[in-house]
């Protein structure tokens, strides 16, 4: 957090220069935005960082300021403004002898991030130019503390790449907070997870949203590819399936959807099946009112399972996959068509 004391100069400005006078000191970098302006009658008084110039031609004039007239102004409501305004101090604090590069390095600052309950995950990306490599290498001091305290965060790490081995690893490389575990509530629903060995996926919400609208009520669901819960926990808790079946390959993964389960309070209507889905999914053959098949890229190798999960009456597959946005219609009626193929072949 930024522990600067108070200005003891500011920018005295007629109050209907004041707006026009901000931005431009602000520009320079001369604005302390820690602290409120001052009003004298009908003048507006700008804090000045220490040592800092109004640009030539400001109007107004730099006056002497008692510290204890100052008070705190409200932090911003804009995560990438409280961003900017904190690397700003800690660059100040620990990078002053470079201070013709912050802009540069300020504007460098990354712009996303994913929020899991009090840990934000950064871009793998972020701080990587040649910019910021080459000031932390010449100071070991690392701005983490204050990146959490200006995005409200408890811990803080970098994403990585989601492996593309079997049981989709995450991680997540941690920074500030010593584990990755994440308890978070989404929607109603509480996930469990560890961030640094599991991936869990925000850009799903409305589809997760979604699988939880349903009416399940009476329902045996079977979960191809399970996880962490993304749709399990949904579909128990908001939907009110009254049994589901939840599949997975990965060991720690299924121990979260566990945890999960018994946080919400719906771990006595899941039965967990942990394996190779072409072992477990037939011996659910005749089980199901609907199959989950939520595998990105492609779940096409678990189709004829699924329809065999199906009871004899028949039901409903919900299929995942990522398909150019001009072939989905075309898709959608060869997706169909294999299934009703596999149906056919299976006596549905």
């Amino acid at each position: 957090m930024n522990a600067r004391p108070p200005p003891t100069s500011g920018w005295s400005v007629p109050r209907p220069e004041a707006e026009h006078v901000r931005s431009l000191l602000e520009a320079a970098g001369s604005l302390d935005r820690t602290w409120r302006p001052l009003v004298e009658g009908d003048r507006i008084i700008w804090p000045l960082l220490k040592g800092a110039t109004a640009p030539e031609g400001t109007t107004g004039e730099r006056i002497v300021v008692a510290q204890d007239a100052w008070a705190h102004a409200p932090p911003s409501i804009d995560p990438h403004r409280r961003m900017h305004d904190e690397m700003a101090g800690w660059l100040r604090m620990h990078h002053n002898d470079a201070a013709s590069l912050h802009e540069a390095l300020l504007s460098d600052l990354p712009q996303r991030w994913e929020r899991l309950g009090d840990l934000v995950l950064l871009p793998s990306s972020a701080f990587g130019s040649s910019a910021w490599q080459e000031r932390f290498a010449s100071d070991e001091a690392r701005p983490w503390a204050c990146i959490a305290t200006a995005l409200k965060a408890a811990r803080l790490g970098f994403q990585n790449v989601v492996a593309s081995d079997t049981v989709r690893s995450s991680g997540a490389t941690m920074l500030l907070g010593d584990h990755g575990e994440v308890e978070m509530l989404d929607h109603g629903v509480t996930f469990r997870f560890d961030a640094t060995r599991q991936m869990f996926s925000s850009g799903n919400v409305t589809e997760r949203h979604r699988m939880g609208d349903f009416d399940l009520r009476g329902e045996t669901v079977v979960d191809a590819f399970s996880g962490i819960g993304y749709y399990t926990l949904p579909m128990l808790v908001r939907g009110g399936a009254e049994h589901v079946h939840a599949c997975d390959i990965n060991p720690e993964a299924a121990a979260w959807l566990l945890k999960g389960a018994r946080s919400n309070g719906v771990d006595d209507r899941l039965t967990q099946h942990i394996g190779d889905n072409r072992d477990t999914l037939p011996k659910l053959k005749g089980a199901a009112d609907r199959v989950l098949l939520g595998l990105l890229p492609s779940s096409e190798h678990a189709w004829e399972d699924a329809v065999r999960c199906l009871k004899p009456s028949g039901g409903w597959l919900h299929v995942h996959m990522n398909v150019e946005e001009e072939r989905i219609e075309d898709w959608c009626q060869e997706t169909l068509q294999q299934c009703l193929h596999y149906a056919m072949e299976v006596g549905r």
